[in-house]
């Protein structure tokens, strides 16, 4: 992968790693549930902590600013965002995030540093790997609370997959969570 294609699609996934941080933020005052609370909240320090080191590796192709390169892959990617904001059950919330956003993130990620082209150096490479081991692990406990919401719902695995099917419809409409083919390079008029 290229210079270009790797900033676009480190860009895009840095999107929704921000996106993620303020949506599964917002949610943490209103969870009863102190387990899936303090989950919510490391997971959205986390995903913050992620963007900013890993926007360390965006290019800097001048004069545009590596922040020019953060932007939604497609001009659908906010309504997946607001699918999964929606809810207000903790269950629903829990299964948009870990068993949609959260997987697909870590397979752009992995991806990204599969075949470390001109555009992906070994910092950027241990970079990635690092976030993939951070958010994967909450990735597992998170599984493993929705799992344990599902045991105690009525109903909770059809509610869980339904809202699941929402998110995922959404996300397909957009295209996918990262850009297809090389990206286009940002204009030095785009907004930072």
């Amino acid at each position: 992968m290229g210079a270009v294609a790797t900033s676009a699609h480190l860009g895009a996934s840095l999107w929704w790693c921000e996106e993620l941080f303020a949506v599964v933020g917002a949610w943490v005052p209103s969870v009863p549930e102190a387990p899936a609370r303090a989950h919510l909240a490391e997971l959205s320090r986390v995903l913050g902590e992620v963007a900013d080191q890993l926007a360390a590796h965006l290019a800097r192709p001048s004069p545009i600013e590596a922040r020019a390169w953060v932007v939604a892959p497609s001009a659908a990617a906010p309504r997946v965002v607001e699918a999964l904001a929606a809810p207000e059950a903790t269950l629903d919330r829990l299964a948009g995030v870990h068993r949609v956003l959260v997987p697909r993130l870590l397979v752009a990620w992995a991806a990204l540093v599969a075949e470390p082209g001109e555009g992906t150096g070994r910092a950027l490479v241990r970079a990635v790997r690092r976030a993939r081991g951070d958010v994967g692990e909450l990735g597992e406990e998170g599984e493993a609370l929705v799992q344990a919401h599902v045991a105690v719902a009525d109903d909770g695995a059809r509610r869980a997959g339904h809202h699941v099917g929402v998110v995922e419809g959404a996300l397909v409409a957009a295209g996918g969570l990262v850009p297809v083919g090389p990206g286009a390079l940002p204009s030095p008029a785009d907004p930072v």
